[in-house]
């Protein structure tokens, strides 16, 4: 709670909240907080980044109406900054309980409509795309090698209960290995075509729990981590979270990513998909929970396979 008495003053000062009308405040996460009054109000309370600000009014000036936006302080601003933190506060809702593949449709949905709604279109640019590319090669090539050299010590090794959980299984990563290859060939080509391509603005933390219901009505919330970029990316979080989720991906995506016979953001989508999952593999020194990654990991780059390979 010591940090909670920081942002006391805020409260009072910005949100005319006084002091001695507070009943309860409770944590739900080190930076949120449940804030009860004595006439039962309640109120969510964040510490969020200093960028925030201008986010939400970013997104409140483009007609985004499907984002729950945060109280308005008395300066008429969503987020309250000071020298030290900052905060906004909203109206607390629980939120209804449906079946987390109707949720996960409805948040697919209110995705692509945040994308929409911020849309605008924008050339590649080569040069600056380079460094970004140069990174990503660079991590997947030292996450390869040491993947390899993991294999090959099993390979030399005697038999143990956990090796063909390995060995027969690497087959899956080389794979992902040779379609990201051939994907990156696509994306370079595009990007070095300096084509025109819809940007907008991500959420980049798209999860389940980030899509409240109130009211009948669904909004988007946590925007803090969004930032202007390419729907991909967006898509990309929320299959890999999701992908045991018992809903048509490879219809739901392909509808929502080839536009216009243009295959760009789909097959950066189905790039980012299989770098995440490459670079989820954290090798460690118990050989068992080895085998365990990488058989986890194989079987969601089959069922990557069997959504999104080319036909």
């Amino acid at each position: 709670m010591n940090e909670f008495r920081n942002i006391k003053p805020c409260i009072v000062k910005y949100y005319e909240i006084p002091l001695d009308n507070i009943n309860n405040i409770s944590n739900i996460t080190s930076k949120a907080y449940l804030l009860k009054t004595l006439q039962s109000e309640t109120y969510f309370i964040k510490k969020t980044t200093h960028n925030a600000l201008e986010k939400y009014h970013y997104l409140y000036n483009q007609g985004t109406n499907n984002i729950l936006y945060p109280i308005l302080n008395k300066k008429n601003n969503y987020v309250t900054r000071n020298a030290n933190s900052s905060i906004y506060i909203s109206n607390y809702y629980n939120d209804i309980t449906i079946k987390k593949d109707a949720k996960l449709n409805n948040l697919i949905k209110n995705i692509d409509s945040l994308h929409q709604m911020t849309s605008f279109k924008k050339q590649l640019d080569p040069l600056s795309s380079r460094p970004k590319f140069e990174e990503i090669t660079r991590r997947l090539d030292f996450q390869f090698r040491i993947l390899e050299d993991y294999i090959r010590k099993v390979e030399l090794d005697d038999l143990k209960d956990y090796s063909m959980g390995i060995l027969s299984n690497y087959q899956y990563i080389l794979n992902a290995k040779s379609e990201l290859i051939k994907l990156q060939k696509r994306i370079i080509s595009t990007v070095k075509s300096k084509e025109s391509i819809n940007f907008s603005f991500i959420h980049n933390n798209p999860k389940l729990d980030h899509l409240i219901n109130v009211k009948g009505y669904n909004y988007l919330c946590s925007i803090e981590n969004g930032k202007i970029g390419l729907s991909s990316l967006d898509f990309a979080k929320l299959y890999v979270e999701n992908e045991m989720v018992n809903i048509d991906f490879k219809s739901i995506i392909k509808d929502i990513l080839i536009k216009e016979n243009n295959h760009f953001e789909y097959d950066y989508f189905r790039y980012l998909v299989l770098f995440i999952y490459i670079m989820r593999i954290k090798l460690t020194n118990n050989d068992h929970i080895n085998s365990a990654m990488i058989v986890n990991v194989s079987e969601s780059i089959k069922k990557y396979f069997e959504n999104f390979s080319d036909e």
